[in-house]
């Protein structure tokens, strides 16, 4: 298989995996948490026509759907927007679900007030090209939240992976039970034919989106105090979850 294939075979074949974790988060903490960090970092209090990029089960199109914006959501794969929409419904909200690639998108220029995604960007085959897209349609006030973290980079550094492998033993040793892994053939497989799984973020996307003209950008290299279960903040520490925002 190709890149393509391999993205949409992985993310479809884990989508009713990932939507059952979205409503977990839905019936947690994190749904106030995520609206607060991405809402205090749009520097608007008035209704936004939002891009939701790589939406999968629909988390962020409905938590910003119920704080009374406008959300368009798309994602490579039709069984990820199926799970959306499904998830949208039980939420009783509406929002523009469609099935559509984040590198070529089909909105007109100066579209959209914010651009989010989350864990997203490492998946993206030609990301320097999706940056390019997206500062397309932005408008010229308009800001994108991205938000993601090194989560392969252990397949291409054995200091990291120590690290990774420090932190399960220690999440063992704390919670009694084996940490959550994407040890499979298949997935290790699809993550080391990524080309975003090997670079060192967020300095690339820094370099890059400089490069394409953006003209401020904004890091906050480990929000995980903010969004993170205990249980996550021990496992996902070795790869930090880092917010870039970013102006047209």
């Amino acid at each position: 298989m190709d890149q393509k294939q391999k993205l949409i075979k992985n993310w479809t074949d884990d989508s009713n995996n990932y939507s059952n974790k979205i409503k977990m988060e839905l019936n947690s903490f994190k749904k106030q948490a995520w609206t607060d960090i991405i809402l205090e970092n749009t520097g608007k209090n008035t209704k936004m026509n939002i891009l939701d990029v790589g939406t999968g089960p629909g988390f962020f199109s409905i938590i910003m759907s119920q704080a009374g914006h406008q959300v368009t959501a798309i994602d490579c794969t039709e069984a990820m927007i199926n799970e959306a929409k499904e998830n949208a419904e039980n939420a009783g909200i509406t929002a523009d679900f469609r099935v559509s690639d984040g590198q070529a998108l089909e909105f007109d220029d100066e579209s959209f007030d914010l651009i989010i995604s989350r864990n997203v960007t490492w998946t993206l085959i030609d990301a320097s090209k999706a940056y390019r897209e997206w500062k397309r349609v932005l408008k010229p006030d308009g800001k994108i939240i991205i938000f993601d973290a090194n989560w392969n980079l252990k397949l291409f550094d054995e200091e990291i992976m120590k690290k990774y492998e420090e932190d399960e033993k220690e999440y063992k040793k704390l919670f009694g039970e084996e940490p959550p892994s994407h040890t499979g053939a298949d997935m290790i497989d699809y993550r080391k034919s990524m080309p975003m799984c090997q670079r060192r973020r967020p300095q690339w996307d820094f370099n890059t989106l400089i490069e394409l003209g953006y003209k401020k950008i904004y890091c906050d290299i480990n929000i995980g105090d903010r969004i993170y279960n205990e249980k996550e903040k021990v496992i996902y520490r070795s790869s930090p979850m880092f917010m870039l925002v970013i102006e047209k």
